[in-house]
């Protein structure tokens, strides 16, 4: 038999690992695989983005038809462009709301795109 030490302790183990795995699995993850991904990252690049040479990423996001899976993959897509230009500081928010401004997408209401 276990003492009553040992159980609490896999009760207060066990807690944390519930609550834990609740806040990791509350996060938007984007569906969208590297290729799909990195359409938009080159559409980034440009020096000027516009409607026509971002058409092809803009359709991609428009299919994922989820406001929150919109901005976390053109925030991935945003990210992994500022960190392919190392050493240029730009407002992620930004870029974000022009990439979706663009594509005529909407913003998911108080995101925010983190580096």
């Amino acid at each position: 038999m276990a003492s009553k030490n040992m159980t609490t302790i896999m009760a207060l183990f066990l807690t944390f690992n519930l609550v834990f795995l609740g806040f990791t699995s509350a996060q938007p993850v984007c569906p969208l695989n590297q290729s799909e991904l990195g359409i938009c990252v080159n559409v980034l690049g440009l020096i000027s983005i516009t409607t026509s040479n971002a058409a092809q990423c803009c359709s991609i996001l428009a299919g994922l038809n989820n406001v929150s899976l919109v901005s976390v993959c053109a925030c991935e897509a945003v990210r992994l462009n500022i960190l392919n230009l190392l050493g240029i500081t730009v407002n992620l928010n930004l870029r974000l709301n022009g990439l979706l401004g663009l594509c005529r997408l909407p913003v998911q209401p108080g995101f925010n795109c983190l580096l």
